[in-house]
């Protein structure tokens, strides 16, 4: 581990390997040793100042260690807002196991309390690594992450059997998200919840878009990709069903994903205040568990 410059006087920030991916480690003044800690993957857009290290920032200034893993990079990826193809989203699940364990194996961290979190791709990926046929894929023990959130998280891809291994779960969603979408998620939790999970919760922000970590004037990406209207099963062998029942295999789906998708969502346009509140809505989720 590295110690980087230009760090803040309540806490210390590291920059780690994290298996193929990079990460940045929040490390708290406050508070004694084995810190509680929390993963947190990056959005489409990647890691940025406005989003994930503010959640960090914020995480560690209350005593909860953070670790920002940075998926895109180290694979030469800047973004996907464009074109959602160019990054296996199964990477993303791999760097939370390999951020999990590398906080697990170091003695300074509570490896009994140590969430996870992701905002819009890396929301989906959170969810991903707390449901049964997902967590087969990698071997997983019954028990890593000890709590998730994920904020904003697309959707429109659904694995059919929505089993999870039990853990809290909350997902946080802006009323007003064309992007990544309001119904999609709440149908997902309601299927989870259904399927056995009592723990999992929503909260939708009113007046909220996608990106609200951005201040300011509401933004509209034209060019990004948008299957917000769409639903898709992913059944447990990995292929893919759309909504008319039309069967894919993965690499079958990605050829036809223009087939489905449209171009343009809005995002930004929030306040300091909404970041403020629900900034603090994590703390305390998190602080449930973690202490």
């Amino acid at each position: 581990m590295n110690n980087s410059t230009n760090t803040p006087d309540f806490c210390e920030i590291r920059h780690v390997a994290v298996g193929e991916a990079a990460g940045d480690l929040y490390i708290p003044h406050s508070g004694n040793s084995p810190w509680p800690s929390v993963v947190i993957l990056n959005s489409s857009a990647g890691v940025c100042e406005t989003r994930e290290r503010f959640y960090a920032l914020f995480l560690a200034a209350r005593g909860i260690a953070a670790l920002v893993v940075d998926s895109f990079t180290p694979r030469g990826v800047i973004q996907t807002t464009t074109d959602q193809s160019q990054f296996n989203d199964i990477d993303m699940e791999q760097d939370a196991y390999a951020a999990y364990d590398l906080l697990a194996a170091t003695p300074c961290f509570d490896s009994r309390h140590i969430a996870a979190m992701g905002v819009s791709k890396g929301g989906s990926a959170v969810i991903n690594t707390a449901l049964t046929v997902r967590r087969r894929t990698f071997n997983r023990s019954p028990h890593d992450f000890s709590v998730r959130v994920a904020l904003v998280p697309p959707a429109h891809l659904q694995q059919r059997d929505a089993r999870t291994d039990g853990r809290p779960l909350l997902l946080l969603l802006a009323e007003k998200d064309d992007y990544t979408g309001v119904r999609g998620a709440m149908e997902y939790a309601a299927r989870m919840i259904a399927a056995g999970n009592s723990l999992v919760e929503v909260r939708v922000y009113p007046g909220a878009h996608h990106a609200f970590e951005r201040t300011g004037s509401l933004l509209y990406l034209a060019r990004a990709e948008n299957f917000s209207r769409r639903l898709f099963m992913v059944e447990d062998d990995g292929t893919v069903s759309d909504e008319a029942g039309r069967h894919m295999t993965w690499e079958e789906f990605l050829e036809r994903r223009h087939e489905y998708l449209t171009l343009g969502a809005h995002a930004g346009g929030g306040t300091e205040e909404l970041k403020e509140l629900v900034a603090g809505d994590i703390y305390q989720f998190l602080a449930t568990d973690l202490g």
